[in-house]
């Protein structure tokens, strides 16, 4: 009976802990997103694919390695060759890769318009937001898929089964 009882509180804790996409959304949408403008970047697999977020296919896009410590190892381009940067540059980037690994998302998107895009994994389902400008709309950046979510936010979700 005694196993029983601290089994039924463990899963209880476990289903607690649990977040919402809606209260992680709620955290994100009150972040400034300033400091990413014209950057793309999206991590999988220990490294992050930095972009210019204003075109489509960067053919400039680079490969960011880091260390457990937070220095950038090295940089590579789409061909594999190592690009080297003078230290501000490495400074400046490895400041912004903190403040997106703060963010908890897989991918973050600002473009010169202000517009906003991040994704992230929740429970085996992908939500996709995307903060629209002024200036534009889904059909300007070919996201008529979106949905209203609130505002000015937009809600791509897909989840497996």
């Amino acid at each position: 009976m005694k196993n029983i009882f601290l089994i039924m509180c463990f899963i209880s804790l476990i289903s607690c802990n649990k977040t919402d996409y809606k209260e992680k959304f709620s955290n994100l949408e009150k972040e400034n997103f300033s400091d990413f403008m014209g950057y793309s970047i999206t991590y999988r697999n220990g490294l992050y694919l930095i972009s210019n977020a204003n075109i489509e296919k960067d053919d400039t896009r680079v490969f960011v390695k880091r260390g457990i410590t937070g220095k950038v190892k090295y940089i590579k381009d789409i061909n594999n060759h190592i690009i080297t940067k003078p230290d501000f540059d490495i400074k400046s980037l490895e400041k912004m890769l903190d403040k997106f690994d703060n963010l908890d998302v897989s991918n973050l998107s600002v473009d010169n318009f202000e517009n906003v895009q991040y994704a992230f994994f929740l429970n085996n389902c992908s939500y996709t937001f995307l903060h629209l400008s002024k200036k534009k709309n889904l059909k300007d950046l070919n996201k008529i898929y979106f949905e209203k979510y609130k505002d000015n936010w937009y809600l791509y979700k897909q989840c497996s089964k």
